[in-house]
């Protein structure tokens, strides 16, 4: 993550939108631009946790904790991760994979609001905005999801400023497809193409509260990241 960045308005939000969209197999309606979402400033240096994961464990993946974030039983996420010994890292981590079940959450909903999005998330940031967006985009469109989406490949910065961890992850969406909501129909691509492997990149923000979980603050999203993830 560049030092500074400049905002981004919400237009390019929804750009994004439409690429994570299309990576779930609803390629009618993906336009295949880039999507780039402004994090904070400079999430601090990426170290890999402990014994970062591969690809190679696609077999026989391990989620990486249970959640009270409840998904329809269509849709399964596989965190592929492992914990880090450190306390805040793990607790930074923990926070990334809540703020994508929480993104999921709201793509199954059929609303266009969806509480537990405010619950893990900085209010008025971009990590916000892009879940808020994405979650009305899926249901003006009369679409939800259906499959099993994996994240592995995960790393996980240093603390800055005393709050905020910058974590990032790859998520391989060939198993996993829009739907549509009225009539159940799956979209599939059979391709697996590049589209399918996207880089996230989550800035977390540490509670004020003890015990409190750490919310998303900032997210990038980087398309077609076959040379990050396809490996």
């Amino acid at each position: 993550m560049r030092p500074t960045r400049s905002a981004v308005p919400l237009a390019a939000v929804a750009a994004a939108v439409a690429l994570l969209v299309s990576g779930c197999g609803g390629g009618e309606d993906g336009d295949g631009k880039s999507g780039k979402i402004d994090g904070a400033e400079d999430a601090g240096k990426k170290s890999p946790s402990a014994d970062s994961s591969s690809p190679g464990k696609e077999d026989a993946p391990g989620d990486f904790r249970t959640s009270d974030i409840e998904l329809p039983d269509d849709v399964k996420l596989v965190f592929d991760w492992d914990q880090p010994s450190n306390p805040d890292k793990a607790a930074a981590l923990d926070g990334a994979a809540d703020y994508m079940r929480v993104v999921r959450h709201g793509m199954v909903k059929e609303s266009t609001k969806d509480p537990l999005i405010a619950q893990h998330t900085v209010p008025l940031q971009n990590a916000q905005e892009y879940a808020n967006t994405l979650m009305k985009r899926q249901a003006q469109k009369d679409y939800t999801i259906t499959g099993s989406e994996r994240f592995y490949k995960e790393q996980v910065g240093d603390l800055v400023d005393g709050k905020l961890v910058e974590v990032t992850f790859c998520s391989d969406q060939r198993k996993i497809f829009s739907k549509r909501i009225k009539t159940g129909k799956v979209l599939r691509d059979a391709a697996s193409g590049d589209e399918n492997f996207l880089r996230f990149s989550v800035v977390v923000q540490k509670p004020s509260q003890v015990d409190a979980s750490w919310k998303a603050r900032s997210v990038d999203v980087t398309e077609k990241a076959v040379k990050q993830c396809k490996s």
